[in-house]
């Protein structure tokens, strides 16, 4: 038994959780984890869709009768919205706080008249709060209408949990089991980020020269913009909100610029592409080449020929930083290598840089999110 203890401790005194004590107990402090339910979808579109989108944040609708049930659906859907910006989830996704969900019809209209392509609207089914003395729980269902039609393309519905554990004592080692500051915050961020996953398979729009080129192009400038019934002056409505102001700008045709009307100033934007290499190794697998094609038909395209870009290179957190470091500068370079021997693109256009594993576009979890997470970056230089 105290062979089983000595090595307990000794195990335990690796992790930087674990406080060693001599004259009193040690304690060793494991912080609780979400714990996510499976992820109903209910409905997602078959097939990819190649071209961006905008889409308009709905505050979530709290269905059950709780005190100020709209400011926690507020921060619901707030928190969501934040989650699929930094994911790229959507070229435009703005939210209206000052909006009120009074339904599908008035919010499909308020989302049309905007210009929007997408209405997101949520409703929070279950929620409970214990912070950090009992359970959290959260139910979110996430709806998404195209607002062209007003049909249904996506709906998920999740749950997640934090679970309030009582404390276990092992004689001379003690284990207590933290709970986070904001176990709210958390378990949103984990719903969230389990959502992205279907959407991402859906709206990522970068497979193509086309898709790309939108992805690079000034937020001010639309490839391709599908024509849309907007009547003038109403994307900038009264009830707009400084979030929705400073996003990129909904598409809208026949909408003539006045002479007054402060030109709109263009912002440099970059895609994520999920190029493949063999592990530990800068060589480039063959089927990321048709990706790398249809990026070198973007920079050679007449909207990107005089354009300078950056090629960044991202890792996970496998091996350590210095490692990552240097792996993702050569695959950087390894990219631009294939452009340029491949497309008539002189070398001088393309700079290369390495970020390695400090800039993940989400946490470095699990399998799938590591695979977001190794990609290269293609930005136009400022």
């Amino acid at each position: 038994m105290k062979k089983f203890l000595l090595i307990f401790v000794l195990a335990l005194s690796a992790c930087t959780h674990f406080e060693p004590q001599i004259a009193t107990q040690s304690i060793y402090y494991q912080d609780a984890e979400v714990q996510l339910s499976q992820l109903m979808v209910y409905s997602r579109p078959e097939k990819p869709h190649y071209g961006p989108l905008s889409a308009l944040f709905y505050p979530f609708h709290v269905t059950q009768t709780m005190y100020k049930g709209s400011d926690w659906g507020h921060r619901v859907s707030r928190g969501i919205w934040q989650n699929w910006t930094g994911l790229q989830i959507f070229p435009s996704m703005v939210y209206d706080e000052k909006l009120t969900y009074r339904g599908l019809d008035e919010a499909l209209f308020t989302a049309r008249s905007r210009g929007y392509d997408l209405l997101v609207v949520g409703f929070v089914p279950y929620l409970y709060l214990g912070h950090t003395m009992d359970d959290s729980a959260l139910t979110v269902h996430v709806k998404i209408y195209e607002t062209k039609r007003g049909q249904m393309v996506c709906s998920f519905e999740q749950s997640g949990r934090i679970e309030k554990k009582m404390d276990d004592d092992f004689l001379i080692v003690k284990r207590e089991h933290r709970m986070p500051d904001s176990a709210f915050y958390n378990i949103i961020q984990a719903i969230a980020t389990d959502m992205a996953v279907p959407l991402t398979s859906w709206a990522r729009y970068e497979n193509t020269d086309q898709g790309m080129i939108a992805g690079l192009m000034p937020n001010m400038v639309q490839i391709q913009a599908p024509p849309q019934n907007v009547q003038t002056g109403q994307q900038n409505s009264p009830r707009s909100t400084p979030q929705e102001m400073q996003a990129p700008a909904p598409r809208s045709t026949e909408a003539p610029v006045s002479a007054t009307s402060p030109k709109p100033t263009p912002k440099p934007r970059s895609i994520n592409l999920a190029v493949q290499f063999d592990v530990n190794s800068s060589d480039i697998k063959p089927e990321s080449y048709p990706l790398l094609n249809e990026l070198g038909k973007a920079l050679i395209s007449d909207n990107l020929k005089n354009k300078r870009v950056i090629i960044g290179g991202h890792t996970d957190s496998d091996a350590s930083p210095e490692y990552n470091m240097k792996l993702s500068k050569e695959r950087a370079e390894a990219v631009k290598k294939y452009l340029t021997t491949n497309f008539p693109i002189a070398p001088q256009r393309i700079g290369t840089t390495g970020f390695g594993e400090s800039n993940p576009l989400v946490p470095n979890t699990t399998k799938y999110n590591k695979l977001l997470n190794r990609r290269v970056q293609v930005s136009i230089a400022p």
